[in-house]
């Protein structure tokens, strides 16, 4: 089953440039919005916002990923604001242009590591928003979590003492960025009030935050007494990169998020 991609523009003043994965399956009266991750263009990490989609797509969710202002083809806007004020406007014109020109009633919201922390932090505003993809987004270690990476740290080196593991390269040089992911204070209040407007919020977690996060029971252990409705779901890919270097890791990301998203209950 073939799928159209149209480039879009959108946004007051400056445009801001998207893509618009148009449904190929049945129609239905939810889309997507993918937010950039970090400073990647709108194609995501090795294509990952492509692929994921397209694979929404096909299952009749239109899908917009776009470049948020200052990052691939959109250019810099409303720069005398600071930059989470820009980023929010910059979303929600994304969300109104998608569901304007689908005639949607709402969209999920989703995206990697920043991406996943703007579409968080947008959805508490703005009921339109149904449900929420968060793919390696803030994690709190618990003792638990702390416990179970000192096991990993020292069966590894237990293998490396063997030869049997050979661990990569350390990076030389400095980042060129370091993210600070958002407090927890906020991530409870913003989920709160999510599981109180009834969206559903889906975390997706990787490997390559496995020093903090490490085990799906591991959430429920993050925000202690609070109740998660049945809204709230966690998958684990602790053999998965941060970035999904490799297709077969971002094939399984891909199919175990439109598994969760993809149903009546969205």
């Amino acid at each position: 089953m073939s799928l159209r991609e149209t480039a879009c523009q959108f946004g007051n003043h400056q445009m801001l440039a998207g893509i618009i994965s148009e449904p190929a399956g049945p129609p239905r009266r939810l889309g997507c919005v993918l937010v950039s991750a970090g400073l990647l263009p709108k194609f995501g990490p090795f294509r990952l916002y492509t692929q994921l989609a397209r694979r929404l797509a096909r299952q009749g969710l239109p899908t917009l990923r776009f470049d948020l202002g200052g990052i691939g083809d959109s250019p810099s806007s409303h720069s005398a604001e600071p930059l989470p004020e820009r980023t929010r406007r910059e979303i929600a014109a994304a969300v109104d242009h998608l569901c304007t020109t689908h005639g949607l009633d709402g969209v999920i919201l989703g995206g990697l590591c920043s991406g996943a922390e703007d579409s968080f932090r947008y959805a508490e505003a703005d009921p339109r928003v149904r449900a929420v993809v968060l793919i390696d987004p803030f994690c709190y270690a618990t003792t638990d979590a702390k416990v179970r990476y000192l096991a990993l740290r020292a069966a590894r080196r237990a293998l490396r003492a063997l030869g049997v593991y050979v661990p990569r390269p350390p990076l030389k040089g400095r980042r060129a960025v370091t993210y600070h992911y958002m407090e927890q204070s906020e991530s409870r209040r913003i989920l709160t009030t999510l599981l109180a407007r009834g969206v559903r919020t889906h975390f997706v977690y990787t490997g390559g935050v496995s020093d903090t996060f490490n085990h799906e029971r591991q959430l429920a252990g993050m925000f202690p007494g609070l109740d998660f409705k049945g809204l709230v779901t966690v998958d684990l890919f602790p053999r998965t990169d941060h970035t999904q270097f490799l297709q077969q890791d971002r094939d399984q990301l891909v199919e175990a998020i439109a598994a969760r998203v993809v149903t009546p209950r969205v």
